[in-house]
């Protein structure tokens, strides 16, 4: 990967980290982009939603829904991130 990929890449996910220590109420969590929704027990299905929508939000776009239903993982909300700023 590029330079101007891995600062694109390191800006998005500092990002995710506010808004997944946001919406899962944990100030110390930290994030990676090999981090899945099976590694956070408060990663379920409602927090899920408050996460697609707080990046819905910070990012000013939407996601549709079959992006929402096969998102598991930080990479891949980072993957469709870029996707959606191209």
């Amino acid at each position: 990967m590029d330079g101007v990929a891995n600062t694109t890449q390191a800006s998005i996910l500092e990002r995710l980290q506010e808004i997944f220590r946001a919406e899962l109420d944990d100030d110390d969590l930290t994030i990676g982009m090999e981090t899945r929704q099976v590694d956070l027990k408060a990663w379920d299905s409602l927090a899920h939603i408050r996460i697609v929508s707080g990046i819905e939000s910070e990012f000013d776009f939407q996601f549709n829904l079959a992006e929402i239903e096969e998102i598991n993982s930080v990479r891949q909300f980072v993957d469709a991130i870029r996707d959606h700023m191209q």
